[in-house]
């Protein structure tokens, strides 16, 4: 059997020499990423060999992901012949929404989902069968209008405890793509999809980007159709983007927040990668948000201002941000997913686009295509 190629160099060595025995090392999370061919196994075997801890293999995107030493020479495995790239851990937040009212619990259809035509769809399709995960702080799954539709997820902090949101963010998103219509509270753009709670965000809002990673090998393992992305960062990361490319390629349709910056230019990532479908945000009167980042990437626009939707403790909440925005775009590709299960996520994709209505005050740069339109469903029904 032919020798694994790579050895640690002298310097290397002399590291690992000198950690025996020694206390107090302070860590740091890195992200690898193999070459396609290259063996996990083996990389595996040397990673533990220079004493990375918490070491946790990524199978569907053929990555690790672990604590190094903080002093630990990265340049020294950066000619390992199994590895594509390297990087260090970073901070993630989702998108703070601007809070407002509680609203009262007798159901009412909110202005975003009449504004995208959803309701006219509804006799066509309401999602079923179409599996979303709302990658986010959780979900408040024991919800009345929401419980029906939560059909399982994960805890990428701790896989030990229920995927259960303490912060809101994630229940909000969530009621906004499918609350059930159960003449309770609110009800969702695809009332009846199936919901899944993949927690990567502390109550605090923020996640480790290495849990991000982690929870989109997650969702290539279990079948999600449709990922929620409604946070996002400034720096680009290499890491990150063969975590999207990879799952691109494995047919999931993601669906990204432009940003709460109100800035014009250059999105934030992951709505910045062109295998994104990147949203900003619209009020009721047809304006682009002022709180909305608008830039040459924008794909579509949808309802971001005051959206009431699910919150904690059986309640309902008033929200602002593109958070809200994408989240009424994820309930669309859903409703269109269940009526045609056979489309690709680049055929998809085109239908949100083809379908979208144009804002006559608004440039491209700040509404994309347009309006995200459900209502297309209903008409496409009739003729055919």
């Amino acid at each position: 059997m032919t020798p694994h190629p790579w050895h640690p160099h002298l310097f290397l060595r002399q590291w690992i020499e000198d950690q025996r025995g020694r206390r107090n090392q302070q860590y740091e999370h890195k992200i690898l990423f193999l070459r396609p061919n290259a063996s996990a196994r083996a990389c595996y075997r040397d990673l533990r060999i220079c004493r990375i801890r918490n070491l946790k293999y990524l199978k569907h995107l053929h990555a690790f992901v672990g604590l190094f030493p903080k002093d630990y020479p990265s340049s020294a495995f950066r000619n390992h012949p199994a590895l594509f790239q390297i990087e260090e851990d970073i901070d993630v937040q989702i998108f703070i929404p601007v809070k407002g009212k509680v609203t009262p619990k007798a159901q009412v259809v909110p202005w975003g989902i009449r504004r995208i035509g959803a309701e006219k769809a509804w006799s066509t399709t309401q999602g079923k069968g179409v599996r979303v995960a709302v990658l986010d702080t959780g979900i408040a799954y024991d919800h009345p209008d929401l419980h029906n539709n939560v059909k399982g997820g994960v805890n990428i902090l701790n896989p030990l405890l229920p995927p259960y949101d303490h912060n809101g963010h994630g229940t909000h998103v969530a009621g906004t793509i499918g609350a059930v219509n159960n003449q309770f509270g609110v009800v969702g753009v695809a009332p009846r999809v199936d919901l899944y709670a993949v927690k990567a965000f502390n109550k605090d809002g923020t996640a480790k980007l290495s849990d991000i990673i982690k929870a989109i090998d997650w969702c290539i393992g279990n079948g999600i159709q449709i990922i929620n992305m409604s946070f996002g960062f400034n720096e680009p990361s290499a890491s990150f983007r063969e975590a999207i490319a990879r799952a691109h390629q494995a047919g999931i349709i993601m669906i990204a927040a432009s940003g709460n910056k109100g800035t014009r230019g250059r999105l934030e990532y992951p709505a910045q990668f062109e295998e994104t479908i990147a949203v900003s945000s619209i009020n009721e009167q047809d304006q682009i948000s002022k709180f909305s980042t608008i830039g040459p990437n924008i794909d579509l626009a949808a309802p971001g201002e005051k959206i009431t939707s699910t919150w904690l403790n059986d309640s309902f909440r008033e929200l602002s941000g593109t958070s809200m925005a994408v989240a009424h775009v994820s309930g669309v590709a859903a409703l269109m997913l269940s009526r045609y299960p056979n489309l690709t996520p680049q055929q998809l994709s085109y239908m949100l686009r083809r379908s979208a209505t144009r804002l006559k005050d608004s440039s491209s740069f700040a509404q994309g295509f347009g309006v995200v339109n459900a209502s297309v469903l209903a008409e496409r029904a009739v003729g055919e």
